[in-house]
């Protein structure tokens, strides 16, 4: 009865455990200033790169300021799997700047 008792707590304590990635900006509206990319990746739970992914925002931002949607997941894939960018923004932030100066969007 008592091993019932706590699978059922157990259970109930992992379902409190968010499970699915989720953005923590809120997408950029569509009518905002197109040069604002917010950078945002999925992180997994371990410290290096293995699930890591860019968030939508990210590529909506992207293709928001000119990309297309191919190049730009491609772009925020190479920003979100680097694994000198784990836990490292500037990186990030240096990383975005260089790829959109080797790729300027075709507009």
């Amino acid at each position: 009865m008592s091993h019932i008792l706590r699978a059922g707590l157990g259970l109930s304590m992992a379902a409190l455990i968010p499970l699915s990635a989720a953005a923590l900006d809120y997408p950029s509206p569509l009518d905002s200033n197109a040069n604002y990319i917010t950078i945002s990746c999925f992180r997994g739970p371990l410290p290096v790169v293995v699930w890591d992914r860019p968030n939508a925002v990210f590529v909506d931002d992207l293709v928001q300021y000119g990309y297309a949607y191919p190049q730009a997941y491609s772009i925020a894939e190479t920003v979100c799997r680097d694994e000198y960018a784990v836990g490292n923004k500037g990186y990030m932030t240096q990383r975005l700047y260089e790829l959109m100066n080797e790729t300027p969007p075709v507009r």
